[in-house]
């Protein structure tokens, strides 16, 4: 096997590990005029159907099973636990002969505390079982808040990102000692914010 083709091999596998919708048998349409609907936390209705039953109107149920089929890989026992439509979380919407749905990962299905980065997509399904419209998380139009509440802009200096920051240097999180900031172990700032610039 010659240099190149051991180059495109390892091209082609890496491509293989980007976490993103595979090829849908439903024509996926980019309609950039449909703008997605923002879900914020006092909007969004959990279901909990142990408590008492729910309605769902086929149609959206059609949306769902259509948003799904496209994001993740056909069921089998060899997908990782992470793609499997039971460890997503699923925001649904519908104004008009849309639905607005969100997919994203549930780090708690799987036993892990934080989701993948960029793990989900927002698409946008007409009554009639078309995807008008389909957006990764991650790209630059993609919409911002899913429900979390904390997902709005923050304006910043380049190179910070005052959210994280918040929330890795905040004294209340079980951060393991000396490693809040960065710092090493048994450093003398330690866990005790970021360093102060040199």
């Amino acid at each position: 096997m010659s240099g190149r083709q051991l180059h495109l091999l390892l091209a082609a596998l890496l491509m293989g590990c980007v976490r993103g919708p595979r090829p849908s048998p439903v024509l996926v349409e980019d309609d950039r005029s449909i703008a997605f609907p923002e879900f914020s936390d006092d909007s969004v209705v959990e279901l909990q159907p142990e408590q008492r039953p729910y309605v769902l109107e086929g149609a959206l149920l059609q949306a769902l099973m259509i948003a799904t089929n496209d994001f993740l890989p056909p069921p089998s026992k060899d997908v990782p636990c992470q793609d499997r439509p039971e460890a997503q979380r699923y925001l649904a919407m519908r104004r008009g002969d849309l639905f607005f749905i969100h997919i994203s990962e549930d780090p708690a299905a799987c036993g892990k505390t934080y989701p993948a980065l960029d793990s989900g997509a927002w698409y946008a399904i007409s009554k009639d079982g078309r995807i008008r419209r389909r957006v990764v998380d991650g790209r630059a139009d993609a919409p911002t808040d899913a429900g979390g509440g904390d997902s709005q802009a923050v304006p910043a200096e380049p190179g910070v990102a005052p959210a994280l920051d918040s929330v890795w240097n905040d004294p209340s999180r079980p951060w393991p000692e000396g490693l809040r900031d960065g710092g090493s172990p048994g450093s003398s700032d330690a866990g005790t914010g970021p360093a102060a610039p040199p």
